[in-house]
């Protein structure tokens, strides 16, 4: 009788270790579903610049990084981004950005983040360390600009517990880096659905542009004018992606992919003779002077094409020199690039 009762208190409690057990690993796995969806991985995937002016120092960075989701405290370094996330309705997550002296970088599309209430952060080039830590940010977004060894050591010292999120674009992949950032801001904040949405309207837009360049034999130039002096940019390279996706014929086939450009001179129009030119006055967005006017209004190149059929199309120089990269703002770029066919 003892022997039984012995190993019925053995059963017993083999079955309670066992209800433990379970008990123990539910809870361990439900502490790491709730973990799961708190958080989001996200591929930052860009080149790192050094202290070479010519590049030659840059680190390719390839790194995931486990984001908070639905950050309180954002701080945003790129006004493409900004746009993105306005248009999502996360203002009220974005805690500051840069906004230059007296709020003058600040595009007037993006004027609602002048108000107080959104810290100044500096620069894009120039970011305020001080006011970053002060901040306490969860996540700091950023771009090109900010991509350097110096300034992201400094980030990660003023806010060491922030998780850096790379919003950038590839030249050469542009449309397609700029939906993969769209979708990123989507699993952040989930917002997947509104951001399959915007997409949907990139890829419209695209569609749309790209059966018009397809229809027109007309050829086209980007042309960034900075205080007198010209450049211009072509295929592959940064705002290549007008003729890379939109189709845009290219008046000149040899341009090289330089970051800022390619220099010209008057007797390059002559030569080349676009019908449309797409200008950018860098000078307005950095506070300097206004020259594109001027510039393309010489009488040396009266008789190109575009100038002659008043086929000059001013570029909005925030929407393109600092703003880049959003879903919104490239539809708006793309906007721009099709009034050169109306």
């Amino acid at each position: 009788m003892k022997k039984y009762a012995l190993l019925l208190l053995t059963f017993t409690f083999v079955l309670i270790l066992a209800a433990c057990g379970t008990k123990q690993e539910t809870s361990e796995s439900t502490e790491e579903k709730a973990a799961g969806d708190s958080t989001v991985e996200i591929t930052n995937e860009f080149k790192m610049m050094g202290e070479k002016e010519d590049g030659s120092d840059a680190k390719e960075v390839s790194e995931k990084v486990t984001v908070p989701k639905n950050s309180e405290k954002v701080a945003v370094f790129d006004y493409g981004t900004l746009t993105t996330m306005k248009e999502l309705g996360l203002s009220d997550h974005v805690v500051g950005l840069p906004k230059g002296e007296g709020n003058r970088s600040v595009p007037e599309f993006l004027s609602d983040f002048k108000d107080d209430k959104y810290a100044n952060l500096g620069s894009l080039k120039e970011p305020n360390f001080e006011k970053l830590a002060e901040l306490n940010p969860e996540v700091i977004l950023i771009s090109g600009r900010q991509a350097t060894a110096k300034v992201m050591d400094e980030m990660k010292k003023a806010a060491p517990d922030a998780k850096i999120v790379y919003m950038g674009t590839n030249d050469t992949a542009y449309i397609d880096s700029v939906k993969a950032n769209t979708e990123n801001l989507g699993k952040m904040f989930d917002k997947e659905q509104e951001t399959t949405k915007l997409i949907k309207d990139l890829d419209d837009k695209v569609a749309e542009v790209k059966k018009m360049t397809a229809d027109s034999d007309d050829k086209g130039l980007f042309v960034l004018a900075n205080e007198g002096e010209l450049s211009v940019f072509g295929k592959g390279g940064r705002f290549g992606f007008i003729h890379d996706v939109l189709g845009v014929k290219e008046a000149d086939k040899n341009i090289k992919a330089e970051g800022h450009g390619q220099v010209v001179n008057y007797e390059y129009f002559n030569k080349t003779n676009p019908d449309i030119i797409y200008a950018m006055d860098r000078g307005v967005a950095v506070g300097g002077k206004s020259s594109s006017k001027q510039a393309l209004s010489n009488e040396v190149i009266k008789e190109v094409n575009a100038i002659k059929n008043n086929k000059i199309i001013e570029l909005d120089p925030y929407l393109w020199y600092f703003s880049g990269g959003g879903v919104t703002t490239t539809i708006k770029q793309i906007e721009e690039v099709e009034k050169g066919y109306k």
